[in-house]
Order: C-alpha cells, then structure tokens, then sequence
C-alpha cells in the first residue's frame, strides 16, 4: 500500500471522532454553564433590590410622620436586610412638586444615607425627570434610590465584560397616598427648617 493510499484511509477514517470532539467541547460547554450561572445570579440579585426598593418607596409612601434624616437611615437597614447584601447599602429619598407653568419638577427636600450625596435642584431635569411619570400641577411624587455593590459569585475566563464588581442601581417613584401627607423634617440631611423652592406651606405636601 503506497503512502499516498494510506493517508487518504487517515482522513477518511471516522474512528474515534466522537471522543475527540467531546474533549474539545466539554471546555466549552463547563465555560457557557458558568457565564449562564453568574448572569442569572447577577440579574437575581438585580430582581431582589428592585423588589426591596418599591417595598420601601410603598411604606414611605404611607407614612403619615415627618420623616428626617433618621428615619432614612433606619429604613436603609431595612432594604439591607430585604435584598440579603453581603456589602453596604445606600439610600436617598426626595420629594419633587411638578409646577405646570415651567413644566419643571421642583425639589423639595432629598435625604441622603452615608457615602450618598443630596440631590440638588440642577440634577432633577437630568436624573428625576425622565422617570416622573405625567403629574398634575403642585402634585407631588417620592423618589426612592438604592445602589448596593454586587460581587460575581466567580470569575468566568475570557467574559469579564459586565461580570466585575459593579454597583446595582435603582430608582423608585411613587405618590403620596395620603393628601398633604408626605413630611420632610429638613433638607439634605433632615435637620433644617427652612427651604427656598417657593412652594408655599413647607410644613406639609
């Protein structure tokens, strides 16, 4: 038999194909598994601090007190508690009033948990806005924002792309569901008594 015939029986041999396509999926295969576990953990992590967050932004929204500074930060360790973080939590509550002859919303007051800044008036068209569905004029909405940093259960070789440590976002609007209920002791960080949005009768929205 001549090399030439010989070589040409190689390549048309079939035997063994099977076990030599295996090891060269099975890599691949374990590879797709793991990415699949660490975004389904990732977007269930992302569903358990949404969920946590309209919790919040429901019982604010029933509070019939004045809410200060204080109180934010107790109801911050509440959302720790429901989203089950491993990592520290952050938490800012604000109040904007629509006002229909600038078609703007106005803040009236925003509080802030540790490691988050109070929102001012300059951010509300850019942050606030797009998120505020249609209200009536002098109508006004709480807007509840969470981060909570995630860590990837594991490191998947070669799709690090969207699987570091990042910071899950959320933000919540709701109504007040009580009239002229909704009470900020302060601005910013809950201890002041004045505020200068030109909305008349500060003590009650």
């Amino acid at each position: 038999m001549s090399i030439k015939s010989l070589f040409r029986m190689t390549l048309r041999d079939e035997r063994g194909s099977f076990s030599i396509e295996a090891i060269l999926m099975f890599p691949m295969l374990i590879w797709a598994f793991m990415a699949m576990y660490v975004f389904f953990e990732g977007l269930r992590e992302t569903n358990i601090n949404l969920k946590a967050t309209y919790t919040v932004a429901d019982l604010l929204s029933r509070e019939e007190t004045a809410v200060d500074g204080t109180y934010v930060n107790n109801m911050n360790v509440i959302y720790g508690w429901m989203a089950r973080s491993q990592n520290p939590v952050r938490m800012r509550v604000s109040v904007v009033i629509y006002d229909e002859d600038s078609d703007t919303h106005q803040l009236y007051c925003s509080i802030p948990t540790t490691g988050v800044d109070a929102l001012v008036q300059e951010q509300v068209p850019a942050f606030i806005t797009p998120h505020v569905p249609i209200m009536a004029d002098a109508a006004s909405a709480i807007v509840v924002e969470t981060w909570v940093r995630y860590d990837p259960i594991m490191e998947v070789p070669l799709l690090s792309i969207g699987l570091d440590q990042t910071d899950i976002y959320n933000i919540v609007v709701t109504a007040p569901r009580v009239a002229n209920q909704f009470r900020c002791d302060g601005i910013g960080d809950g201890t002041g008594s004045t505020h200068d949005d030109g909305v008349e009768n500060p003590d009650t929205i």
